[in-house]
């Protein structure tokens, strides 16, 4: 499904343009602001997310007689799918009625809803890091290395300190970012790279979407509330 609108001016207030990652899917990802920008950039390195749509489709509201598009729309590898409104803080307690209406509707869908802010994405400086590894996105690895480092850490299952992958496989920095960039092994959630921080085995098994990404960005669904 199309995006509704495409993004194509910039604007002196906003952060708006494309993210182009073909390592995650074929089509661009549109964002109108830098916070929408972090969001997609860390949910990127989240296993088993196939996919992020820019506003996806167009919801009408019976009582606020107005539709609604929604920021994203994701696609895990099982098929679930999240929509989800990325807003700041501030905003959120005036939008509570018609994120209620939101919510109700996405369900009747099939669809879970979600209103995430900027303390939970870019807070302790996660979109930052997501930001520096997504350079690294392209870096080339020599195959070979390559395999050898995914097999190393799937082989302790408690993780492996980044220090003790580089200097028993003798890897690069770069190589180590390539690799959790294409998500073929993983940081915490809290994405910390220093050399005594641990890499995991890639985890790609989404048995609940809503509560796994969740907890990556630490929210949960939007509950309604009178």
């Amino acid at each position: 499904m199309p995006a509704v609108r495409k993004v194509v001016t910039r604007s002196p207030k906003r952060s708006v343009g494309l993210i182009n990652c073909p390592w995650f899917q074929d089509k661009p990802i549109e964002h109108e602001s830098r916070l929408e920008k972090h969001f997609v950039l860390r949910a990127m390195l989240f296993p088993g997310l196939k996919s992020i749509q820019h506003q996806p489709f167009h919801m009408p509201l019976a009582q606020h007689g107005k539709r609604y598009t929604p920021d994203f729309l994701l696609t895990f590898d099982n098929g679930e799918r999240l929509v989800f409104e990325v807003k700041r803080s501030e905003r959120i307690k005036a939008g509570k009625d018609r994120f209620n209406e939101i919510a109700s509707q996405c369900s009747h869908a099939g669809f879970r809803f979600f209103v995430v802010h900027q303390g939970q994405i870019e807070g302790q400086r996660k979109a930052e890091r997501a930001a520096l590894i997504r350079r690294y996105a392209l870096h080339d690895v020599h195959p070979l290395l390559a395999q050898e480092m995914v097999s190393y850490v799937r082989q302790r299952d408690k993780g492996v300190s980044i220090k003790k992958l580089k200097k028993q496989l003798n890897a690069s920095q770069e190589a180590v970012f390539a690799l959790v960039a294409n998500r073929r092994i993983a940081l915490g959630r809290d994405l910390l790279a220093s050399d005594e921080d641990l890499l995991f085995t890639v985890n790609q098994e989404i048995q609940d979407a809503s509560v796994q990404f969740g907890s990556w960005f630490g929210c949960a669904p939007w509950v309604t509330a009178a």
